[in-house]
């Protein structure tokens, strides 16, 4: 009977040394992108698509992590850590029953960093001076310069912006300190306006700098110069045509034209909204709406020259633009939900107004618009359709660019003659390159760039084109405010693929990855 027992022990404790084949297991590396280093201490973040899960691991000396007794499925892996850029996509991992992957790579790109100092006109450091920081962008294929972080100068006068991805950057310093005031009565004679890298007054006047993946762009120093202030003019008047009894505030806003140094702010408030402001010579815009909420109700603008005083200067204000419009199919016979549809109004403050359609394609937007310049987009576009016209107040426009200064009516046409692009991505060695981008320029200028991911398998797609011709380059790594800039592109042109497309054609393109190490 003992023998019996033991042998059944034995049985027992054999079957438990057995591997359980539901368990699984994930070993990898977290490298630098730019020097192929191991990342220490990166934090490594495991999700499951089909079940709730969510572990974390840190990376040892080596950067190793290690994801054990996982059941089988489909994982995406992550990792970051302080310097590193944190937008890297996903990698995606998949077991199979008793799978044990031992190579996975996370691959993060390094921040960059720029340094300087400030000085005065003597070379003096100054303290406490606040440095901005601008970067251009390209949206729909215009360029702007938009605010990308702030640094504040030490004792020393020196500065650090980091946390920066690569792109082209113009720097402004702030002087701090008050002007001298030793004159009773009278403004400051002299004063520091602010500068911009290496030493101008204005945007126009700035020297770009261009930073690189990972890059310590060191020596950019600011010269602040005194200035002295120009002969000031008075601008006095009042804004009209607000609602009889209205208690609502007005701002009052002046800025140069030129992005210059001078600009001021004045808030009017009821029962004559009457408005003061003191400014150099120079042209100007004067704005005026109303502080109620974010969507002024009524506006006012207008655009100055000032060559000495002005008087009694009325700026009549009006109900801010309403826009209502509809959107139409170019070929009859189409079945297609118009209700899906939502149209996107986009300011150059990147302010969004939205608007969704009924089923016979009408829409309106709830808030009025202050003037500005706009973008249109139509959302959720069905598939094989494209924006063929916009028109607003019966004029044709540019859904890239485009004036609202009075109310008016747009007028939406869809197309159903669209083509696509279809294809796949490869590296040097002709295999398939799954962690790249595509990009798509328009070379008739008719539609805005576009850029889209490459998939596990490494292949593509770009759907609702309008027929025309098409530039198609394949990136590892490239960023999004740049890739739009004809400049940038042309040093690359010798990877673009040029595609034509007809009216309802797919087209099968095969691109070359531009690598990383090809943009060091």
């Amino acid at each position: 009977m003992r023998h019996v027992l033991l042998a059944a022990v034995i049985s027992v404790a054999s079957l438990a040394a057995q591997p359980d084949p539901s368990v699984c297991s994930i070993t990898g590396h977290v490298f630098n992108s730019l020097t192929s280093a191991p990342v220490r201490k990166a934090t490594v973040r495991l999700t499951a698509r089909q079940d709730p899960i969510s572990l974390s691991a840190d990376t040892d000396a080596e950067g190793k992590f290690e994801f054990t007794a996982l059941p089988p499925g489909t994982y995406r892996l992550s990792a970051s850590r302080d310097g590193f850029d944190p937008g890297a996509p996903d990698t995606v991992v998949s077991l199979g029953p008793d799978s044990h992957i031992t190579d996975a790579t996370i691959r993060l790109k390094p921040f960059s960093v720029i340094t300087g100092h400030v000085v005065d006109e003597d070379g003096e450091p100054v303290d406490r001076a606040q440095v901005l920081l601008f970067k251009v962008i390209y949206r729909d294929g215009t360029k702007r310069w938009v605010n990308r972080g702030a640094s504040t100068t030490n004792d020393a006068g020196e500065y650090k912006v980091s946390n920066l991805r690569p792109g082209r950057y113009i720097l402004q310093a702030v002087d701090p300190r008050p002007p001298a005031d030793n004159r009773y009565g009278s403004p400051p004679a002299v004063f520091y306006p602010p500068s911009y890298y290496p030493n101008g007054i204005s945007q126009q006047q700035a020297s770009p700098i261009d930073v690189g993946l990972g890059a310590e762009v060191r020596g950019i120093d600011i010269h602040l110069s005194k200035m002295a202030r120009p002969p000031a003019f008075h601008i006095r008047g009042k804004a009209t045509g607000l609602p009889k009894d209205s208690q609502i505030m007005v701002l009052v806003r002046l800025r140069s034209v030129d992005g210059g140094p001078f600009s001021t702010d004045f808030v009017a408030d009821p029962p004559d909204y009457r408005f003061a402001l003191t400014t150099p010579a120079g042209q100007y815009t004067i704005t005026a709406a109303d502080q109620s909420s974010n969507d002024p109700t009524v506006y006012g603008t207008a655009l100055l020259t000032v060559t000495g005083d002005l008087a009694d200067l009325v700026l009549a204000m009006a109900p801010a633009p309403e826009i209502s419009g509809r959107i139409l199919l170019a070929e009859s016979g189409n079945q297609v939900s118009l209700q899906s549809l939502q149209v996107e109004l986009l300011d150059t403050f990147s302010h969004a107004h939205y608007a969704q359609c009924d089923a016979a394609g009408r829409f309106v937007f709830s808030a009025p618009f202050m003037p500005d310049d706009y973008t249109l987009r139509v959302l959720t576009v069905p598939d094989g359709f494209f924006v063929r016209d916009i028109r607003l107040g019966g004029q044709a426009i540019s859904a890239d660019h485009f004036e609202i200064s009075v109310s008016g009516q747009l007028e939406i046409v869809l197309s159903s003659m669209a083509g696509r692009i279809i294809g796949s991505v490869h590296n040097a060695d002709d295999r398939t390159f799954p962690s790249s981008s595509v990009t798509l320029i328009a070379l008739d200028g008719k539609s805005r760039p576009s850029r889209t991911g490459v998939d596990n398998d490494g292949n593509f797609r770009f759907i609702g084109l309008r027929p025309g011709k098409y530039s198609l380059m394949a990136w590892e790594e490239v960023d999004d405010d740049l890739w739009q800039d004809p400049e940038f592109r042309k040093k690359y042109e010798d990877h673009a693929t040029e595609v034509t497309v007809g009216a309802r054609e797919t087209q099968t393109a095969i691109l070359r990855v531009i690598s990383a190490d090809e943009m060091k």
